[in-house]
């Protein structure tokens, strides 16, 4: 479903990301892990399609992004890490005037605004500013909104850092039902215990086809399905996985 070849982004002459080719189908994730500065947001912004690549192609539903944005953007929902705009506007009219940006008919638009609101638990936040709400609501607002012209490919930006536990464990369950419906995510964290929670790992919710890039340099040092990283692992120590695994494969990845 997204096809990255050779994608590569210069600022102010500095080398952000280099030469970044993966594919992730649909009903998969990726899970994008760095440090903060890694480049990560960028790639979410770049197939996005708000900011274009220095060089390289991404494809969407074989449909090359920038070459065709009007055509390949519906299929495309990004949330934020944070998100400031509409601030006065209330829950109910921020999301209609989503819902008109993405022309939604009319007659359907204050039924599907009200399941939204109720999938997302914000109904009793309707009449409320937007400016309001704490950031896990506004959060749950952004994913509301994404909700209305139900994208393909979903592009998520540290979703589980601003959540109590409850609201972690809803938002992975919710990952797994988009998954279920052949939805395409890409999800950035920079936190070792979000990979364990956003990849299912050690539950029995976890997917063969689930991949986590570790992004260091501009570059991915490792990309690869959950899976076959856990069997390299323990191929390689000849032993059970340890349950510090994830740490010690980031460790040694991205040293110097």
């Amino acid at each position: 479903m997204l096809d990255v070849h050779n994608l590569s982004k210069t600022i102010d002459k500095k080398t952000i990301l280099t030469d970044l080719t993966f594919q992730v189908g649909a009903g998969e994730s990726l899970i994008v892990l760095g440090r903060n500065g890694s480049g990560k947001t960028l790639l979410l912004n770049i197939l996005a399609t708000l900011i274009k690549p220095t060089s390289g192609r991404v494809l969407i539903s074989e449909i090359d992004a920038f070459s065709n944005l009007k055509q390949v953007r519906p299929y495309i929902g990004y949330i934020p890490e944070f998100y400031e705009g509409y601030s006065e506007l209330s829950v109910v009219d921020f999301l209609n005037f989503f819902a008109s940006a993405y022309r939604l008919d009319r007659k359907d638009r204050a039924s599907t605004i009200e399941s939204v609101m109720e999938l997302m638990d914000i109904q009793h936040h309707s009449d409320s500013r937007v400016g309001s709400l704490s950031s896990g609501e506004r959060q749950r607002l952004l994913f509301a909104k994404t909700f209305l012209h139900e994208p393909q490919l979903w592009l998520i930006d540290e979703p589980l850092t601003l959540l109590d536990l409850h609201g972690q464990v809803e938002m992975v369950e919710l990952f797994n039902e988009l998954k279920s419906m052949g939805k395409t995510l890409i999800i950035a964290t920079n936190r070792l215990e979000d990979v364990i929670k956003l990849g299912n790992i050690g539950t029995e919710n976890k997917s063969n086809t689930d991949k986590l890039g570790i992004l260091s340099n501009g570059e991915f040092v490792e990309f690869n399905s959950i899976n076959h990283l856990q069997q390299k692992i323990k191929d390689k120590n000849n032993q059970e996985i340890e349950p510090n695994w994830l740490a010690e494969l980031y460790l040694e990845v991205t040293k110097p």
